[in-house]
C-alpha cells in the first residue's frame, strides 16, 4: 500500500507488515515520524509530535494530545511546550 506523506508530499510505500497504529519514518522528512491511521477507508499518515530536550538534546515523543502551553517533565526539569514554524519545542519553566 502507498500513502502520501503530509510533510513532503511524496508517495510513501508501506511495508506489508505495517498496521494501523504503527509509527513509521519518512525517508525524505529527516527525523519526522508518522502514525499510520485509517480514515474513511483510506490509509493516511499523521505526524507524531516530538521535541528535543534543551537539557540533554534527546528527541522524544510528546503525548498525541499535546498543545502549546502544556507542561512536560524531562531530565528532572519542567518545560512548557511551544509550537512555531511547524515544530514543537520545549522551553524551561523553572530555573533549577
Amino acid at each position: 500500500m502507498t500513502v502520501i506523506c503530509p510533510g513532503c508530499g511524496e508517495a510513501y510505500p508501506l511495508a506489508p507488515a505495517v498496521q494501523v497504529g504503527d509509527v513509521v519514518p519518512c525517508t525524505w522528512c529527516a527525523g519526522v515520524l508518522f502514525r499510520v491511521e485509517l480514515h474513511d477507508g483510506a490509509y493516511v499518515l499523521r505526524e507524531v509530535p516530538q521535541a528535543s530536550c534543551p537539557q540533554c538534546e534527546t528527541l522524544f515523543r510528546l503525548p498525541e494530545t499535546v498543545r502549546p502551553g502544556d507542561v512536560v517533565r524531562h531530565c528532572h526539569r519542567t518545560f512548557v511546550v511551544s509550537y512555531a514554524y511547524g515544530t514543537y519545542a520545549l522551553e524551561p519553566q523553572d530555573q533549577s
